[in-house]
């Protein structure tokens, strides 16, 4: 008797990266919030929007939520989120 085993794990994503410059201050500025998805994602990021907005000053806030939580957000989704903003948050719930 033979056994055939699969491994249902992806491997490891390597993409270089090149972080964006830090911004010196949030006030004026528009802020993405990337949303994951997962159980009180969004009640938690709406208590860091609110903080964001009476404490930074982000004038307004794009909210984005990923199909997944497991998954990476698609690059299109990224794409457009970092076109609109000026900062991005990611956050997730549980």
């Amino acid at each position: 008797m033979s056994f055939t085993v699969f491994d249902p794990t992806d491997g490891p994503i390597l993409k270089a990266f090149a972080p964006a410059p830090r911004l010196t201050s949030l006030a004026g500025k528009v802020v993405g919030i990337l949303d994951n998805g997962k159980h009180k994602s969004d009640v938690l990021l709406r208590e860091v929007q609110e903080l964001l907005r009476s404490e930074a000053g982000v004038k307004d806030f794009v909210v984005v939520r990923k199909a997944s939580a497991y998954r990476p957000a698609p690059a299109e989704q990224l794409d457009d989120l970092a076109r609109r903003v000026d900062a991005v948050v990611a956050g997730i719930g549980d």
